[in-house]
């Protein structure tokens, strides 16, 4: 009988405990899901682009037509930097000399990215067309040409046409807060999430010591129209917590490293805030579809009671530089010019904006003393 009564008793326990919810945890520092969603990049309306000023990365048909068709001869495709070997392309009847300083296809070169195989810088192709994708170059001080060198039937007779390549720069950064589970918020509002529950609440004869725990929240950062890289810049735009945070608190990692959907903390490589993002393609070029980072900023509440007597949120801004090619050692992000540009009303397509997105939390009841009519309110034990 004693035995019936023991179980029943721990039944009975483990029925209330069910029953309550837990708050012994502090938040979780990954996103518990199998994938994350992207913020849509900004289309620039003001950034045109076309072959003769193309967006870095993107690809490009460049063609010719030929009277009478080559059949015996070729047509030749290359890319020459007028102004680092000269304006001369042919010289004494002869086009060796621009050939053999052709810019090489395969990554070295700082203004070709991309061109098709068996077709580009080839003394033995017959097709009037190329796909060419291109680095992000400044072409007021570079003139990179892209030849057309046709050798007629039978090596009779030959000509030659050039295309200035003049890029349209209009790399972008978009920015979103994230719901816990890794999902945009509802369109025109701002992800938010609860504020951690009590940790610690310790009375010591004198003080109520509190622990308020912590938040981990979570942001979606796309960056489109770039090549081979970009820095960061993140900024504490206004923080309506009552939590310090500075920029050590904020960290950034690529989607497939910010997830675990097992149950466990997520192994993957979180980066500091002022870590250079790669191109995850393995062209090393990001179109205007973009590519996105997830960036984490931890509040670790400590003593701040984040209570519901005022809005509690956070705003995240980040602005980034490309990564120049022909920079020195140590400054391939210092160039102001390759800044991401923002569609601004005023000044369009310059960087005048910090890109930036509010996080909401939503705060924990406050409590206030209140006693019966006509009975002076009681101060609580202090919290220090």
């Amino acid at each position: 009988m004693k035995k019936q009564i023991l179980i029943l008793a721990m039944f009975t326990l483990a029925l209330v405990f069910a029953g309550m919810k837990s708050y012994g945890q502090g938040d979780i520092n990954y996103i518990d899901a199998a994938s994350t969603e992207c913020v849509t990049p900004t289309t620039l309306d003001c950034a045109d682009d076309d072959a003769l000023h193309p967006i870095p990365g993107k690809t490009y048909t460049y063609g010719v037509t030929v009277n009478p068709t080559v059949t015996t001869g070729y047509i030749r495709w290359f890319v020459y930097n007028a102004t680092a070997n000269g304006a001369d392309i042919i010289t004494g009847g002869s086009i060796a000399t621009a050939v053999g300083a052709a810019e090489a296809d395969g990554g070295g070169s700082l203004y070709l990215l991309d061109a098709e195989d068996n077709v580009y810088n080839s003394d033995t192709n017959t097709q009037p067309t190329i796909d060419i994708s291109w680095q992000s170059f400044n072409s007021a001080t570079t003139e990179i040409l892209l030849v057309a060198y046709v050798e007629g039937e039978a090596g009779c007779s030959d000509n030659i046409e050039v295309y200035r390549i003049q890029p349209s720069f209009s790399f972008t950064l978009d920015i979103a807060g994230l719901m816990p589970d890794g999902t945009l918020p509802a369109s025109g509002s701002n992800a938010n999430e609860c504020v951690s529950p009590v940790q610690i609440a310790s009375y010591d004869g004198t003080n109520l010591n509190m622990d308020y725990g912590e938040n981990y929240i979570f942001f979606a950062v796309n960056a489109a129209n770039f090549v081979h890289s970009w820095q960061p810049t993140f900024t504490i735009v206004d923080n309506g917590t009552e939590t310090t945070v500075d920029i050590s608190n904020i960290e950034w990692a690529y989607p497939d490293q910010a997830i675990a959907n097992d149950g466990t903390n997520a192994t993957g490589t979180w980066n500091a805030a002022t870590a250079v993002v790669n191109a995850q393609d393995a062209s090393g070029a990001v179109g205007d579809a973009g590519e996105c980072i997830i960036v984490r900023v931890h509040l670790d509440h400590g003593t701040a009671e984040n209570d519901a007597n005022a809005n509690r949120y956070f705003t995240l801004g980040v602005d980034g530089v490309m990564y120049d090619a022909g920079a020195t050692t140590g400054n391939e992000y210092a160039n102001s010019n390759l800044a991401d540009l923002d569609p601004g009303t005023n000044s369009p397509c310059t960087n005048t904006e910090t890109d930036q997105a509010t996080y909401d939390l939503t705060p924990r009841p406050e409590i206030v003393t209140n006693t019966a009519v006509g009975v002076g309110d009681m101060s609580f034990e202090p919290k220090p």
